[in-house]
């Protein structure tokens, strides 16, 4: 398939989550094919969002490369893999992308804002995935089959009496992204959250740009915008996660009780030997 950048700059600008740091995203077309990468403004070299330079997935996935490290990359990496971005470079003045709305969706239009741009010349294939691959951790489950395009379903079950079990099924187009799982924002546990605060975590949340769920209600600001939005966010982690595999993955993805050291590791299961 031929690669695919953007026509133009785009940027989004606010706090990261976790750091509470403010930051300015710039999405910058790519020439060659360079893959998905970071660039910081100390001028040093970019950090490819590749799953080599995983450092830590607590509450978010984040890359290290040469002592510098970017923070909470999944969401900007699932708008590439849910558009079809293969090439991009993010320059960021900050060390987390901005937060948002604590979706995908700024980001996204954003970069449909700018346009998609095909680069005539430039191919990229599919990873190679010849048969089933399984990875199943504790109550965590994870399979992958061939198919002939990218299907996810996932399902979210938990205990806590606002969540329940929920599930979402769907192929990732462009249009079934930006409809059904970009919107879809992060969220948290109100008994969760002096132990985020007290890890260093969380420091730029608020009802802005993420759900609270609390025992008996869901606070959010606008409240939320699906009944079974968290798998929805669930969705979205695993296809950001997914993305540092660093080529299209073409399969049927069925997984549960997901998080981001799981999402990693199936897909280093995906990528390796078989």
């Amino acid at each position: 398939m031929t690669r695919t950048t953007l026509s133009a700059e785009a940027s989004v600008e606010g706090a990261g989550l976790h750091t509470g740091l403010p930051c300015r995203a710039v999405f910058r077309p790519a020439a060659g094919p360079t893959g998905l990468r970071f660039l910081l403004p100390d001028g040093s070299s970019p950090i490819p969002a590749l799953l080599e330079n995983v450092s830590s997935t607590v509450r978010g996935t984040n890359l290290t490369l040469g002592g510098r490290t970017v923070h909470t990359v999944e969401h900007i990496l699932a708008c590439c893999a849910g558009l079809g971005v293969h090439d991009l470079d993010i320059l960021m003045d900050g060390p987390e992308p901005p937060a948002a709305d604590g979706s995908a969706l700024p980001f996204a239009q954003a970069m449909m804002r700018a346009g998609l741009a095909e680069k005539t010349g430039q191919e990229i294939s599919a990873l190679p995935l010849p048969g089933p691959v399984e990875l199943n951790d504790g109550e965590a489950f994870y399979r992958a089959e061939p198919a002939g395009g990218l299907f996810l379903s996932v399902v979210f079950d938990h205990p806590h009496p606002m969540l329940g079990r929920t599930e979402i099924a769907l192929e990732i187009r462009p249009d079934s992204f930006l409809r059904e799982i970009a919107p879809a924002r992060t969220f948290g546990l109100r008994e969760e959250l002096d132990g985020l605060k007290a890890a260093g975590l969380a420091k730029g949340g608020s009802l802005d740009n993420a759900m609270l769920v609390e025992r008996d209600r869901i606070l959010c600001s606008g409240g939320p915008r699906f009944a079974d939005e968290p798998v929805r966010h669930k969705a979205l982690d695993l296809l950001g996660d997914l993305a540092l595999l660093g080529a299209p993955l073409r399969a049927a993805v069925r997984a549960g009780r997901t998080g981001h050291r799981n999402n990693v590791n199936f897909a280093k299961l995906l990528s390796g030997p078989r």
